[in-house]
Order: structure tokens, then C-alpha cells, then sequence
């Protein structure tokens, strides 16, 4: 019997040799039995409710021997628990709660976190969502995280993923991971051999930078990002290099985002690999913080007359009006030479003193000549009003 205009429901009832299967309600505008083949075409806006989800779609077939259905356009299948599947083609096995997905699908979570994938497999009984297929996930900020598998416990609320996996965030920062979690409850995020490759052009000092952190793990949360067992450098990448001219090491790495400001715990500064500077603890502001006292951000130099030698700046903001830098120059052949500049401001003028120290050449010559070096440098500059309210110096 076929029925064109009215909207026909009726419920299909399990019989007792399918007492672990649920009942499913169905309806649509148009619907076919055969009772030959023991299936149900149902046509034009179908609905099929099960206990825990509600599928939609514009075309199913029912298998009354199988419990199978199979659902073609438009599919929107819901969950109790707000997730939602979007795709075109699906099969739904009523007997184990397994509803699969072919082609193009999209998966939106209870906390609209939006995965674009493919062959998506929705566990009812295990409450789990997974696909081995290539994917995007969207999160709440439009980072987009591209991942070759992935696995969503549907009440733990967590995506989970092994294999190659590549996050672009919003600033065009890009990480890659071989694992990650991500707790779309907690809004946070775990993963292991991180490297981070930071693109913000606050964390550079000139153009040819490549700032980027090597970690074993990773944790980013609302609170901020901690590494573990990390690597940092500036230095600019080369293809092959075995290590950057110098690294910042530390066994823990902590971005406090609320107060702006990075942590090291057991801070090493190397050289082409080689230990020659250790604090227990360091910490410097991050690089959105315009002016506050702190180490800043350290360079490596390298010449004929010194050699190869770090520079670890500190600045001290005194007040609003004054500031003090000092600058630790090490060297690996050369005594260290420290100099310092102070900065104060006034309404019409400003102030500046520089002075430096070192013990000298350790390897003397012709033109180094042994013996300790310093100077002092002072500026002072004041505005005048001329007469026809011009600024002069």
C-alpha cells in the first residue's frame, strides 16, 4: 500500500526473539511495504526515533528480519545528549546501536565543537563517536586542528586522536602532536612530542626569527599553556642544523596567561648545545606585556674579535618614569662584559646614562690589548618653546 499525501506514523514492535533491541517509531509522507522482501520504504521528511537518538532524513529502508535501515539525504541524526550528525548516506543497526555514516559527514558536539570527517561510526551502547578517516576539528576559538583518526567518548566529552596531528590556531601558530586529548568540558588540551612553531611577531626580534618549543607534552587550558621537558629557541631554522646557535631548556615551561608571564623550573641556556648558564627558576613577562620588570628576551651573536657570546638582558621598570636595563654579555672565549642603561622621563625633557665593564681580552694581541675596560655615557634632552610655538631641542 502506498499513500502519497497523508502523513502516515505507525511503530514497528520487536518481537521476543529481539529482546535486547529497542522499538523504533517511524514515519514519513510516503510509505511502501514488501512483505516479499520484508522491508519498509518510507519517503519525503522521514523521522525515526529510537530511546536515545532521533534520526531525520528524506529517504529510509526498513529490514524487519535484520533490524537494519538503511537512510539516504539530508540525514540530521540527534543523540539525548545534543550531539548532532549531518551526511547523506547512513546505516543504522538497531539491534547493536551502531549508526554509520558513508562519505562527507559532520559531527557537532554538545559543546559545538564542529569535526568535518567521513565514514563516522556512532556507538550507542559504548557512547562513543570515531572515524579512521582524515579530519578537521573546529573549536570554540576557530582553531583548527587536522587529524588522521579520532575518537569522541560521548559522556566523558573527550576527543581523543594517535598519529600525525596538526593544530593552526587562530594567530596562524602552528603544533603538531603524535597524540592528543582534548576535553571539550574542561576546555583543555594534552598532547605528546609537541613542537610548536610560533608565528606571533611579538615573540620575534627581527624578521628572520623562527621562535618555536620542542616538548614532550603539552597542557593548554583557560588558566594557560604548560610544556614539559622543553626546548626554545629564536634562532632561525636551517634545513639539517643537528642544533640552533643557542637554546633555553627547562624541565618545565608554564605560560600564565591571566598574569601574563612565562616559568622555567631548572632553566638551562646552551650554545650550539653546550651548558653555560642554570637558574633553578626563572620567569619572564610574555610578549603582549608592553613595559614590566623581567628577563628579556635573551640573542646570540657571534665575532671575529669575541667569538661566540649570549646575551641575557634584564629590565627593571622602576616607575612610570624610569627604567633600568641590564645586560649580561657571556662569552665562551672572552671574560663577560655587563653594561647598563638607565632611562628617566620629564614633561619636556629626557635623561639617559649608559656605562659597561669587563675584565678585558683573555687572548691578548697586537691590537687586544689586557687590562680592565669600562665607560660611562650620559645624555640629556630638553624641549623649548619657541616663539611661534615650534619644538626645539
Amino acid at each position: 500500500m502506498k499513500n502519497k499525501f497523508l502523513i502516515i506514523s505507525f511503530s514497528l514492535i520487536l518481537n521476543s526473539s529481539f529482546l535486547l533491541a529497542e522499538d523504533i517509531f517511524l514515519k514519513a509522507k510516503n510509505i511502501t511495504l514488501d512483505k516479499n522482501k520484508k522491508t519498509s520504504i518510507f519517503k519525503d521528511n522521514v523521522s525515526v526515533e529510537t530511546a536515545d537518538k532521533k534520526i531525520t532524513s528524506q529517504f529510509a529502508e526498513y529490514n524487519k528480519e535484520t533490524e537494519q535501515i538503511i537512510l539516504k539525504q539530508e540525514i540530521v541524526a540527534q543523540d539525548k545528549f545534543e550531539n548532532k550528525i549531518k551526511t547523506n548516506y547512513a546505516e543504522y543497526d538497531n539491534i547493536n546501536n551502531i549508526f554509520k555514516t558513508k562519505g562527507d559527514t559532520t559531527l557537532i558536539t554538545s559543546k559545538n565543537y564542529q569535526i568535518k570527517s567521513a565514514d563516522i561510526n556512532f556507538d550507542g551502547k559504548n557512547k562513543k563517536i570515531n572515524s579512521n578517516k582524515s579530519s578537521i576539528l573546529t573549536d570554540l576559538s576557530g582553531n583548527k586542528i587536522y587529524l588522521e583518526n579520532f575518537e569522541y567518548l560521548i559522556t566523558k566529552k573527550i576527543f581523543k586522536s594517535v598519529g600525525f596531528i596538526k593544530i593552526i590556531d587562530q594567530f596562524e601558530n602552528t603544533y603538531e602532536f603524535s597524540q592528543l586529548y582534548i576535553d571539550t568540558e574542561k576546555k583543555e588540551i594534552i598532547g605528546t612530542d609537541i613542537k610548536a612553531f610560533l608565528n606571533n611577531e611579538d615573540f620575534k626580534i627581527n624578521p628572520k626569527n623562527d621562535p618555536r618549543v620542542f616538548a614532550n607534552t603539552m597542557k593548554s587550558n583557560a588558566e594557560g599553556t604548560s610544556f614539559n621537558k622543553s626546548i626554545f629557541t629564536l634562532c632561525g631554522y636551517k634545513e639539517g642544523e643537528k642544533c640552533p646557535p643557542w637554546t633555553l631548556q627547562a624541565s618545565n615551561m608554564t605560560h600564565n596567561t591571566k598574569n601574563k608571564t612565562i616559568y622555567y623550573d631548572n632553566a638551562v641556556v646552551k650554545i650550539y648545545d653546550v651548558p653555560i648558564f642554570y637558574l633553578p627558576f626563572l620567569s619572564h613577562p610574555d610578549p603582549s606585556v608592553d613595559r614590566r620588570s623581567g628577563l628579556l628576551t635573551p640573542s646570540f651573536s657571534d665575532s671575529k674579535n669575541l667569538g661566540a657570546g649570549l646575551f641575557i638582558p634584564y629590565f627593571w621598570a622602576i616607575s612610570d618614569d624610569k627604567n633600568f636595563t641590564l645586560n649580561n654579555k657571556l662569552f665562551v672565549d672572552e671574560h663577560p662584559l655587563f653594561t647598563g642603561e638607565y632611562h628617566q622621563a620629564f614633561k619636556n625633557s629626557n635623561f639617559l646614562t649608559d656605562f659597561g665593564f669587563t675584565e678585558g681580552y683573555k687572548k691578548t694581541s697586537l691590537t687586544k690589548k689586557a687590562g680592565n675596560k669600562s665607560h660611562l655615557f650620559s645624555k640629556f634632552i630638553k624641549n623649548f618653546q619657541g616663539t611661534s610655538d615650534s619644538d626645539n631641542e
